[in-house]
This record gives structure tokens, C-alpha cells and sequence, in this order.
């Protein structure tokens, strides 16, 4: 039988426990350094504490160390490996292959999405290596995906929902090269977020001032059942510096659709125990989104992009009907609630926002309508009885479990079993005598031990072997408190981490050369490329003090595309910039291979 994971953000362990109450398979969270989210860290003992919450459920915790280290930096990072994995994490997501050649405690190591994983060559190559898991590349197609599936066998995992970083991922050096902050290091600037222009070859100005290179954010959720039949085996959700409305919503909402989908087929399971409950209906537009976009899972498309704005544009309610003196009325049939937040963008492209003070008779009544005229579309992007439900409703995540109890002469025996199979018995020491109303003891028993309270268990079935005895309900809410304890006790010390078999070196043939692009820092991850047979490696961008004619991007991508000016479908020839903050990219269009490459030119 085939398990699936929905693995979840976690910036901590109130955000952990947060994610694995409402569904999470595993989650993965920053150690204290040397995360690709720098303000996302956790010390060990946090990730202790999260990993024992979720192991109670079978859930996993995978910590990433997945930035680049500089050669100064290997021994601290050893030491962190070292730190969590005593700490009870499951696997480290790594991007630097220095921990190829690292001494490490048998921690299984994934394969970060920014270790490039775009070919099956790539994804081969690293489970060769002993990665346990690759973590795919965003912008792959879903026959990408079949492809790389039918030439590997290493276990896979790809987003399904959230931001999108438009380079592929790893690959991205313009923050670095403008700002002196490296994505690879965990200090992306996010210049992919910002305004551009964008210029002819002769600098006249196309377009002025537009988010040329914001993406909208992923929404996969559609493609949940082809990404399980292509052989994925892991749907992840992006995130960890979103707020936690935005993680319950979404963890809440795919566990939903997976479930839906297992019930849907035979021969799958989700990898960890227990069923969620919210008192929320999730919906993953009512929290953080820029709009969602399927990207290229079906193949190269436009309109992914979302030039007018890179922050959170939420729910479409409708377009405006009618304006008036501080009021205004919309075609869509979605209402609007005093104390929501919505916004729009005016004519002359620009995001424009305010609160909703009252409605009333279909007028909706706010401050700073300025710049809503009829037809705007608008958008909430703060939904204040949506908040409420997330931050306040009760979330409870049980495993099943019966209990049994057997009378003996001295006292009664009790055992509990959950929906896994883990069993734990406790004998309590009593003179239990026979009760004048044999029916009323019995139900008065069902019914105290079937009280699971706040514990992780809901008890599905409670078996009273005769003959039946009286207990008073003091003595059975201590016999059911002590056996859920033991059995929730149990659940943890039997639970049992994969260990890694030790990582290998793959050869290759020939003498190919390394550039820039494979992230070499550092003389460890120089010599398990050299140990693999690499004859000439560059070093990476954050050795090099030039940075003019580098390609700083590469993306599937294409600003010709979202224009309509793609070169393959008859667009005007010609070669055009891109400049911000007197920064300025060449933009090259590789039609062979259907990509974008970002060139910095320098400084005009």
C-alpha cells in the first residue's frame, strides 16, 4: 500500500503543533542556522518538542539546513546536524553537497528543491549519491515529473501550494548581485517581488514601473490524483514566514482533498495516524495569495504572472456596479462584513486598500474609496469573520482507539488498542463488588471511559467482558486517564526513525566542468564533485567579486509570453532590459529549450 504525505511549514513548534492538528503528515521547520527562511530558526529543543508532538501521531519533523556554508561554517553545521537529530528530527533538507563528506549521525538527507532537480539526469544523480528523497523543481511539467519518475526510483516530493520563486530554484543570484543578500544563504532580498521597467534595445520604456517578474502563487490542488499516478509521493505546502492563519487554512484544506482522493481509490493510506477536525470550512482564498495560478504543470502558458502588484490581492468579490459618496455596490454575490479588508487597483495601476466600515441594503461603506470607479474589480484580502474562526474554533486531531475492561478477582484489567495496532494494558488493583443494577453499571462505564477529553484519542469502542462489576466514576476516570497516558506514552517510544545507509559518490563519465550555477563554497562540497570525477569547478557567486554578464536567472517564465509577444507565435524581434534602481538585465530568450535567462549588465 502506497502512503501520502501533506507536508506542512512550521517557523515553530506552536506553528509544528499547529500544522499536525490539522492534518499534516510531516512538517518541516529551520534549525537554528543555516535555514533558507534565516528568520524561520528554531533551537533544539523546540524541534524536540515538535518532533515528540508529531511522532505521537506517526507524523514526521525534517529540519532544513539548506543554505550554502562557507568553509568556516562546516563544523558549526555538523554540530546543528548532529543537534537534531538527538532532537528527534527525521531528516535534514540539505542544498550544499558538503554534507555529502560530513561525519553525521545516520540522519537521512533530501535533496533540497534548490539542488536544481529539473532532469531525471540531476534526480539520478542524486539518489545515486544516497539522497532519500528529491525535492522537485516548481516550474516542472507533469510529464517532467512521469519522466524523471520512470528513470529514478529515490522516493519524490513537490509544492502544490503557495509562492512561487519564478528562477528555478537555487539558480537565482540577483539578490546577491544588487543587494549583497543570497538567496542561497537565507537572506533573499525577494528583487523578483519588485518593480521594473522595461526597455527596448534603443532604452525607449515599454513598460513603467510593473512587478515584471512576480508570479502568482501555486494552487496544484486540482492536480493531486495525476501528481499520485506520475508517482509523487509528498505534497508540500510554502510558507514558513506566513502567519497562521494561512497555515491552518491550507494544511486544513489539502488534508481534506488527499483524504478525499484516498477515499476516492484503493491501495493508498496517508503516512500518519489520526483524523483532523476543524471549526473552520477551509478555503484557501480567504487567507495570504497573490492569486493562483496552475504555472506550467500542463505545459507553458501565460497570464501567471501578476504585474500590478506583488502583495496579497485574497478573494475576488465582484466588480463595482455602482459609486457613490463613500459607498459602493458590486455585481458579485459574495457579502461583505463590517470590518473586512479589501482592495483594488485604481486606473493608474496602483494597489489601493481600505476597511469596510458598514453595509447596508447592498451598499458596501468605507474611508479612502478614492480611485474605485464602476467596473474595478474588487478583492478581500482580510476576511474578519474568517480570522475569528481560524484564530478562536477548537482544532482536534484523534486517533481511534478501544478500550477493554476485564474484572478479576483483586481489581479489573484494562487495555486500550489504537487504529494502529498499538496495545497497552494496566491492571488496577480494587474489590470491585456486583452491582445491584447490572445495565446501569455497564452504561455508567461505557460512558466514563468513553470520555477521551483533550487526550489525542477518540475511543470508537469500549467492550465490558462479563460479569460486570460496579466502579465508582472517580476510579474510572482515573483508569481511563492512566491507560490513554500509557497508550499516548507508547505510541512515542515505539516509534521508530528511518536511518540513513551512509551517503556514496557517484561517477561520472568524461571530464565535464562545473560553472558558477552548481554552488561550490566551500572545499568540502569541492571535493565530493571532485571525488565524482568533475576535472574543472567553478566557484559560486558568493566567492566572486564581479558579477557583470552573469546570467543572475534562468526560468521557464517568459516576460514575451505574458505579453503576447512570444517569439514562437509571431512576436516582434529585438532585445529588451530590464531595469530597477538603475540596475540593469538583459533579458535573453532561449526558444530552444522554451526559457528566460536575466543577465546583469551593470549599473547604468
Amino acid at each position: 500500500m502506497r502512503t501520502l504525505e501533506l507536508l506542512a511549514p512550521a517557523k515553530s513548534y506552536e506553528y509544528g503543533k499547529a500544522a499536525i492538528d490539522c492534518g499534516a503528515d510531516a512538517v518541516y521547520m529551520g534549525a537554528a542556522k543555516f535555514g533558507a527562511r534565516q528568520n524561520a530558526g528554531n533551537p533544539a529543543d523546540d524541534i524536540r518538542k515538535t518532533a515528540q508532538y508529531a511522532h505521537l501521531y506517526g507524523a514526521k519533523v525534517y529540519v532544513t539546513l539548506n543554505t550554502l556554508l562557507f568553509d568556516n561554517e562546516l563544523e558549526e553545521a555538523a554540530r546543528i546536524a548532529e543537534e537534531v537529530w538527538e532532537a528527534g528530527a527525521d531528516a535534514l533538507i540539505v542544498q550544499d553537497m558538503a554534507f555529502c563528506k560530513m561525519k553525521l549521525p545516520p540522519i537521512p538527507l533530501f535533496a533540497s528543491t534548490q539542488t536544481a532537480n529539473l532532469t531525471p539526469e540531476r534526480v539520478k544523480f542524486l539518489e545515486d549519491a544516497g539522497f532519500e528523497r528529491v525535492i522537485l523543481e516548481r516550474a516542472l511539467s507533469l510529464e517532467q515529473i512521469e519522466k524523471i519518475r520512470s528513470a529514478t526510483q529515490v522516493p519524490l516530493e513537490v509544492f502544490v501550494h503557495g509562492a512561487i520563486c519564478v528562477c528555478y530554484s537555487g539558480q537565482c543570484y540577483m539578490s546577491h548581485v544588487v543587494a549583497g543578500r543570497s538567496g542561497n544563504r537565507g537572506v533573499c532580498s525577494q528583487p523578483c517581488r519588485s518593480t521594473f521597467d522595461l526597455l527596448d534595445e534603443k532604452g525607449n520604456i515599454l513598460l513603467r514601473n510593473k512587478h515584471l517578474l512576480s508570479v502568482k502563487d501555486l494552487s496544484w490542488d486540482r492536480y493531486l490524483g495525476r501528481l499520485t499516478d506520475a508517482g509523487i509521493g509528498s505534497f508540500k505546502i510554502e510558507g514558513r514566514l506566513k502567519d497562521l492563519a494561512y497555515l491552518k487554512n491550507s494544511v486544513a484544506y489539502y488534508d481534506r482533498k488527499l483524504n478525499e482522493l484516498i477515499g476516492s481509490r484503493n491501495g493508498f493510506r496517508r503516512s500518519s495516524a489520526g483524523t483532523s477536525r476543524t471549526a473552520f470550512t477551509p478555503a484557501p482564498e480567504q487567507t495570504f495569495n497573490r492569486g493562483f495560478t496552475p504555472y506550467f504543470i500542463e505545459g507553458k502558458r501565460a497570464k501567471v504572472a501578476s504585474f500590478d502588484t506583488a502583495k496579497a490581492i485574497g478573494q475576488r468579490i465582484g466588480t463595482v456596479k455602482e459609486r457613490g459618496a463613500g459607498f459602493f455596490t458590486t455585481e458579485g454575490k459574495i457579502p461583505l462584513n463590517n470590518g473586512d479588508g479589501i482592495c483594488f487597483i485604481n486606473a493608474k495601476g496602483e494597489l489601493c486598500g481600505c476597511n469596510i466600515n458598514k453595509t447596508e441594503n447592498g451598499r458596501i461603506y468605507a474611508d479612502k474609496l478614492t480611485g474605485l470607479e464602476p467596473g474595478t474589480t474588487v478583492f478581500r484580502n482580510f476576511n474578519k469573520k474568517f480570522a475569528a474562526e481560524t484564530a478562536n474554533g477548537k482544532t482536534r486531531r484523534t486517533i481511534e482507539a478501544a478500550i477493554d475492561i476485564r474484572f478479576e478477582e483483586d481489581g479489573a484489567a484494562v487495555s486500550a488498542e489504537d487504529e494502529t495496532g498499538i496495545r497497552t494494558e494496566q491492571f488496577f488493583k480494587g474489590c470491585f463488588e456486583a452491582p445491584k443494577d447490572r445495565e446501569r453499571a455497564e452504561e455508567t462505564i461505557r460512558t466514563q471511559l468513553s470520555k477521551s477529553g483533550d487526550t489525542p484519542f477518540d475511543i470508537s469502542r469500549i467492550t465490558v467482558v462479563p460479569p460486570v462489576k460496579f466502579v465508582p466514576i472517580s476510579v474510572l476516570n482515573n483508569m481511563r486517564r492512566e491507560i490513554l497516558e500509557l497508550l499516548a506514552q507508547k505510541r512515542i517510544t515505539e516509534y521508530r526513525r528511518r536511518e540513513s545507509a551512509g551517503m556514496q559518490t557517484p561517477r561520472i563519465t568524461g571530464e565535464p566542468a562545473l560553472t558558477y550555477k552548481a554552488n561550490v563554497v566551500n572545499r568540502l562540497s569541492k571535493a565530493f564533485y571532485t571525488d565524482c570525477g568533475y576535472k574543472e569547478i567553478a566557484d559560486g557567486v558568493e566567492l566572486l567579486d564581479h558579477f557583470e554578464g552573469i546570467e543572475v536567472m534562468r526560468t521557464k517564465y517568459c516576460i514575451r509570453k505574458e505579453l503576447g509577444e512570444c517569439l514562437q507565435e509571431g512576436g516582434k524581434k529585438g532585445t529588451l532590459y530590464l531595469e530597477n534602481n538603475k540596475s540593469l538585465f538583459r533579458l535573453h530568450f532561449d526558444c530552444k529549450h522554451c526559457e528566460m535567462a536575466v543577465i546583469y549588465t551593470g549599473k547604468k
